[in-house]
């Protein structure tokens, strides 16, 4: 809670008390066509969220009497064992993301999309239910196609936010169908190989939420 207060925030920000422990990067070869000048990477380490969780891991050990380091350090062993894969994977989608931004990819598709028009909003929703469907994971959907979602709304005069909610929400959709997810489902429940049956089951509920995020995010647009 306190490290999405507006008050630790704004500790943050360039005139904020902790703003010394925030490092920016002019990144080469890049320019904004708004300040023409090179674009800033800016790296807040104290700021994230992961800090926080990873301070509050540390406080419970010190304060739990049933975890002490060594066990904690074995846990993380066996986690990064399971996870690292996917971890990496992660990595590899957010260092695309970062390309197509700084690099002006996401503004290039977007205009491209832009020809769509007014009718854009209509297929906001199905871009985020595609991006969560090969990804398997919401937050990279985002980190790949808000961008261009933004992009898209600028191009054609409708709110950045709209459609990047959108984006959001039909790709929660299609956690439904995702093939990752659909994978854990059934090994979580002990029925590994009848994963097409979920799929069957699910597809019909994903489709018919899909429609109705796509009807709902054009009506909004008119708004």
């Amino acid at each position: 809670m306190i490290w999405s207060a507006p008050f630790f925030k704004n500790l943050f920000l360039p005139n904020g008390a902790l703003s010394s422990l925030v490092f920016k990067f002019n990144l080469p070869g890049t320019v904004s066509e708004v300040t023409h000048k090179p674009l800033v990477l800016t790296l807040n380490i104290i700021g994230q969220t992961g800090t926080a969780i990873l301070l509050t891991i540390i406080i419970t050990i010190l304060m739990s009497k049933k975890v002490n380091f060594k066990d904690a350090g074995r846990l993380f062993g066996v986690t990064f064992k399971e996870l690292w894969l996917p971890v990496l994977t992660i990595c590899f989608i957010l260092a695309i993301s970062k390309i197509t931004t700084y690099g002006g990819l996401s503004a290039a598709m977007g205009q491209g999309i832009a020809k769509a028009g007014n009718v854009f909003p209509v297929l906001s929703p199905i871009l985020g239910w595609i991006g969560v469907f090969m990804t398997g994971s919401v937050v990279n959907n985002n980190s790949l196609f808000a961008p261009i979602q933004a992009s898209v709304a600028q191009q054609i005069g409708t709110s950045g936010s709209l459609l990047v909610s959108a984006n959001t929400v039909g790709g929660v959709a299609a956690k439904l169908i995702s093939p990752q997810s659909i994978a854990i489902a059934t090994a979580a429940v002990k029925q590994v190989g009848k994963e097409s049956e979920l799929l069957k089951m699910t597809l019909k509920y994903s489709v018919c939420l899909l429609i109705f995020i796509c009807i709902w995010t054009f009506i909004l647009s008119l708004l």
